[in-house]
């Protein structure tokens, strides 16, 4: 039996959905059991295609609960449940016009399903995957599938408390949430919010410079998020540095007194608010169009171009350009471009600001970070034409399931994605040399003792150079014209090995000692001891 099912639009409000939908979508569901399941997509990020109802049958119950309301399906015995078993059709993005040799995604799906409280729902999710997505009774609150609940990567499995149930393949991060957050962004005297232009369907693409004051003459931050609309984690990630960047800490108002942060939230409106996977509304998928015909080429790309090139119009380049994603992979990493095909000094640099993240950081770690050929259909590429080595560009993969390759460690959540971002914080201070009265970085330590100048781009090292000891008890003083006054612990960068696997090695701030500036005025710290062939760089000064 083919039915089709539309929720009405009176009953948004009461399913606690946002109003501001400009299409209904309805799926096939073949249920000739006569189940009473219903299956709707018609809100935001709702996304499936087909549903088949493959069978029904009442199974023993360790709850001992009968279904409520099953008419003519009543339970015949008071230790029983009615199981269905469906097989659920995840919906794939439109045929992509400027690469027809690029197939289509169907990663994404977020659906509600009504009818069925006390009744064992078993999905079998084809074309996507169940590995432990989310489930919510009030399409808010979202709560992970267990282990037992998704025990194959494409089953799930579930009595259900409730009437309706939300499924999603990872918690939305849907435009009403994105705008109510821009809404609390846009009170703080340090934010403004304009716009980028229209997407390919007609929605506005929000863009929030971050900073104190004039931006003129400033380091400047371009970042941007949710080009693959699936991708929700990177939204809840980039959401974190945006409320870090903006807040009141003393730290953000130093970073903002230096850089101006351009940040684009949704990159990608319409295959957000559509339910797409990886595609814009068209069936562009944006990330690798950055190389095609300009007849081919989404608006989206137009507009964040022609933003590019505008505030680059002064002659400074962009310092640094960050490009936030999610992938299949579990692991967080960063995408590393390759000496190759830039440049040596670009690569080392590339590495270490990916490995400023990593430090200290428990959800991401340095044998985690990836490699790969730069090419001009990525942002990266069409930056690296234009700016060369002057900007450095990465893209940032957070993962949906569970951090550094162990799924018996944490899985990803919300909150653990908030957790990490000051971590993507940091590196951008740290890498930019910008002074902060709580983590303030020294460079460039003058010629001291035993020691002679070094500079090898196999190594991660700030600046264009290092110094190395020549004999034992080396020794190097550290001056800046002005620290506050304060109890400092005093960190050195260890210079490790910049290629794949010897990257573990090093590549951190490690703490040597303790320092107390007795007064705001001139800064003079001497790192001595060092032992003959030891590399010394950069040191890190935070406050206590």
């Amino acid at each position: 039996m083919f039915r089709k099912f539309l929720l009405p639009f009176s009953l948004l409000f009461f399913y606690g959905i946002s109003a501001g939908i400009n299409s209904v979508q309805a799926q096939n569901v073949h249920d000739t059991l006569q189940t009473g399941l219903t299956f709707r997509t018609d809100f935001e990020c709702g996304s499936l295609d087909n549903v088949y109802v493959l069978s029904r049958q009442f199974v023993p119950d360790s709850a001992a609960m009968r279904p409520e309301g099953s008419g003519k399906f009543a339970d015949p015995a008071a230790d029983s449940i009615l199981r269905i078993v469906c097989n659920i059709y995840s919906m794939y993005d439109p045929a992509n016009p400027a690469d027809p040799k690029l197939a289509p995604s169907a990663r994404w799906y977020h659906f509600l399903i009504g009818g069925t409280k006390n009744k064992e729902i078993v999905l079998n999710v084809k074309h996507s995957d169940a590995r432990r997505p989310f489930y919510s009774y009030d399409g808010v609150h979202y709560t992970r599938f267990s282990s037992e609940e998704a025990p194959d990567g494409q089953t799930l499995k579930k009595k259900y408390e409730n009437d309706s149930v939300y499924i999603a393949y990872f918690i939305p991060y849907a435009e009403s949430y994105l705008q109510k957050r821009i809404g609390e962004w846009s009170a703080r005297p340090s934010v403004k919010v304009s716009s980028l232009g229209k997407s390919e369907h007609g929605r506005n693409m929000p863009l929030l410079t971050i900073t104190n004051g004039s931006p003129a003459g400033k380091k400047k931050i371009y970042i941007h998020g949710r080009v693959h609309p699936s991708e929700s984690p990177a939204s809840w990630h980039l959401d974190e540095m945006i409320e870090i960047l903006s807040g009141d800490s003393g730290y953000a108002s130093d970073l903002r007194d230096q850089a101006v942060f351009y940040i684009v939230p949704f990159t990608n409106p319409d295959g957000v608010q559509e339910g797409m996977s990886r595609s814009n509304g068209e069936g562009i998928n944006i990330e690798v169009n950055w190389d095609s015909p300009q007849s081919l080429t989404a608006v989206e790309v137009k507009n964040i171009r022609s933003f590019l090139e505008k505030i680059t119009s002064d002659g400074q380049p962009l310092d640094v350009f960050l490009n936030m994603h999610s992938q299949s992979d579990n692991f967080a990493t960063y995408w590393i471009h390759k000496a190759e095909g830039t440049s040596p000094v670009y690569y080392k640099n590339l590495v270490l600001f990916s490995c400023l993240t990593t430090d200290g950081n428990p959800f991401f770690h340095n044998e985690d970070l990836s490699f790969s050929n730069i090419a001009p259909r990525y942002a990266e590429g069409w930056l690296w034409n234009h700016f060369g080595a002057k900007t450095i560009a990465l893209t940032f993969e957070t993962p949906y399931t569970f951090y550094n390759s162990d799924p018996a460690k944490e899985w990803v959540t919300i909150e653990n994605l908030r957790a990490m971002a000051i971590h993507n914080v940091y590196a951008i201070g740290d890498f930019l040399g910008l002074q902060t009265r709580a983590r303030i970085t020294v460079g460039e330590p003058e010629k001291g003792k035993r020691v002679k100048k070094g500079s090898d781009n196999n190594l991660t090292y700030f600046g264009n150079g290092y110094l190395v000891a020549k004999k034992d008890g080396a020794s190097v003083k550290y001056r800046l014209p002005h620290v506050p006054r304060g109890e400092y612990e005093i960190y050195k960068w260890e210079v490790g090995p910049n290629h794949s696997p010897d990257i573990i090695r090093g590549n951190r701030w490690v703490k040597t000692g303790d320092y107390s500036q007795s007064k705001d005025g001139k800064f003079k710290y001497v790192l001595s001891g060092v032992e003959n062939g030891g590399i010394i760089d950069s040191i890190l000064l935070l406050k206590k």
